[in-house]
């Protein structure tokens, strides 16, 4: 836990801490900007983080750059750490004197935080466990109505998913995401093997037909192994089975033929027409019709030709494109006459036989191919349906889990701070985002009561290390539901880290309670750092921009 935050830029030089609840104290008159947000800012900074950095009320512009020694002691062992304005990513580990030993990275020492914490179990880094539950004024995380967006540019996935894995439930979802990225590396390997024609790809039309040829195949080779003594005599039953099958596929060959060359025919007609108006007939339409516009004809025409060279462009591409195809039918119907003579010619050999088996064979096997690998893709489809159902029934369980015991930790807190009838704002997940609410009250002291309640509730439900309230999350709420969240804050050994000024408006108990808790007391006087830099105003006027 962190114990201690020396500096010689802090008035006090050194500031303690201890388990529990730890408490910067304002003055009676709740003055600003005399480092009270500053400060826990520091102790955030001190957890790993850089809001300071970029917000640090003016300390660097009149201070100048300047370190700070930040003691967390685990167990029975103090570590010592230095940690800059100048380079804030660098870090140093100190001896026990505060002298420089071995300079590490942040995100080493952040590392070294979650393993110190023991929260290697939780699926995110150390900030990201935090961060969200440091709620100062400054940080982007104030939104009421957003209460698990630690910035605004968050989306409410990403927020779901830190939720999850805050619980701590995450690990089933992990192993079924992972399981469904890999089916859908599965289906990109095999699209690009089809899209690039490594493998066949089929219809599902072609699969049936495919169905159908496999047994057709099937049972011809049956019959031949049943038959083969026969098939041996009657040479020419088989040659004349194959020879029916070329026949029929040179039949489809030739129709195709005909066809590519009917249209390529028209084409070439469509080619060799020029029908566009020559300048030549201009005179002869002059002659008759003296008062024709021979510009607008002369436009008409160049018109004309422009249409006609985009046309002819697109014929002599589609003449070229018909020409390819018909050379490749044109060399199918040929290789097909090849096989028929080659069959013919074999009707008195009993090699006929064999090949007919091999052929049979390999047109088994191809067919076979193409429909293996359409079952493959089918059921890949199927799988990845079937992982996205299951991924997306057991996510909606966690939520529903996750929901449920955050709503109930917050009904006792909600009865234990205000009373058993006082209704209780409501947490709603769903795998893309979320609701936070309470019927009926909208007020501005409801809703940072609310923020309040979520992350007392999330506190205590999960491992959590700490919690950092600013003082303006107290402003607006009733000085009695104070007094009961502070009881709260008592209850955990976990450190928590508040600012809270005027407490004598939350009664003696409460006011003797802070009084014991507090780890500096900052007044008009009393400023947390060397040099005051503040302007004159009155010290009634809330001016967080402006603290130290």
């Amino acid at each position: 836990m962190l114990t201690e935050i020396r500096s010689d830029v802090f008035k006090n030089k050194t500031i303690k801490f201890h388990e529990g609840l730890n408490v910067v104290l304002g003055d009676s008159v709740a003055t600003n900007s005399i480092g009270k947000s500053t400060l826990l800012m520091l102790v955030d900074f001190s957890f790993g983080g850089e809001s300071f950095i970029k917000n640090d009320g003016g300390a660097v512009e009149n201070l100048g750059h300047h370190s700070y020694f930040i003691i967390h002691e685990f167990g029975k062992e103090k570590y010592i750490f230095k940690r800059g304005t100048f380079k804030p990513d660098l870090i140093y580990i100190c001896s026990n004197d505060y002298e420089e030993q071995e300079a590490i990275t942040l995100d080493y020492f952040k590392v070294f935080l979650k393993a110190q914490y023991k929260l290697e179990t939780i699926e995110l880094s150390f900030r990201a466990i935090i961060s969200l539950f440091s709620r100062i004024w400054g940080r982007e995380n104030l939104e009421v109505k957003k209460p698990l967006h630690d910035h605004p540019s968050n989306n409410g996935e990403e927020c779901i998913e830190k939720i999850i894995k805050l619980f701590e439930r995450y690990t089933t979802i992990r192993e079924l995401s992972q399981q469904l990225k890999d089916k859908n590396t599965e289906k990109q390997v095999l699209s690009g093997a089809f899209r690039q024609k490594f493998i066949p790809k089929i219809t599902k039309t072609q699969y049936r037909k495919n169905l159908k040829e496999i047994d057709r195949i099937q049972r011809e080779i049956e019959e031949i192994k049943s038959n083969l003594a026969k098939y041996a005599i009657n040479l020419s039953e088989i040659a004349s089975k194959e020879f029916l099958e070329l026949k029929e596929q040179k039949d489809l060959l030739l129709d195709g033929k005909t066809s590519i060359t009917s249209r390529l025919s028209r084409v070439r007609n469509n080619l060799n027409k020029n029908n566009h108006i020559k300048s030549t007939h201009f005179a002869g339409l002059k002659k008759f019709f003296p008062d024709v516009n021979e510009e607008k004809i002369a436009e008409i025409e160049e018109f004309h030709c422009n249409i006609t060279k985009i046309l002819k462009s697109e014929l002599k591409a589609s003449e070229r494109e018909l020409q390819k195809d018909l050379e490749l039918i044109t060399d199918e119907i040929k290789k097909i006459d090849e096989r028929i003579n080659k069959t013919l010619s074999k009707i008195d050999n009993p090699e006929i036989i064999v090949d007919r088996v091999y052929n049979l064979s390999n047109s088994h096997k191809e067919t076979v191919i193409e429909n293996n690998y359409f079952e493959t893709e089918e059921n890949i489809k199927l799988s990845i349906n079937d992982m996205k159902s299951d991924l997306k029934s057991e996510k909606e369980k966690i939520l529903k889990f996750i929901e449920d015991l955050i709503n109930d930790k917050i009904k006792s807190l909600v009865t234990f701070i205000y009373s058993k009838n006082h209704k209780s704002p409501e947490l709603t997940l769903n795998d893309k985002n979320y609701q936070y609410k309470t019927i009926d009250n909208t007020g501005t002291g409801t809703a940072y009561s609310n923020l309040l309640l979520l992350d007392i509730a999330i506190f205590e439900l999960t491992k959590l290390p700490i919690l950092i309230h600013d003082s303006l999350l107290y402003k607006n709420i009733a000085n009695d539901a104070v007094s009961h969240f502070i009881d709260l804050y008592l209850k955990q050994d976990k450190q928590s880290f508040i600012a809270i000024d005027e407490i004598e408006k939350y009664g003696q108990k409460t006011k003797e309670t802070l009084e014991e808790k507090k780890v500096i007391k900052l007044t008009n006087q009393d400023v947390l750092y060397v040099k005051d830099w503040r302007e004159k105003k009155s010290p009634n006027t809330y001016e967080p921009s402006r603290r130290q």
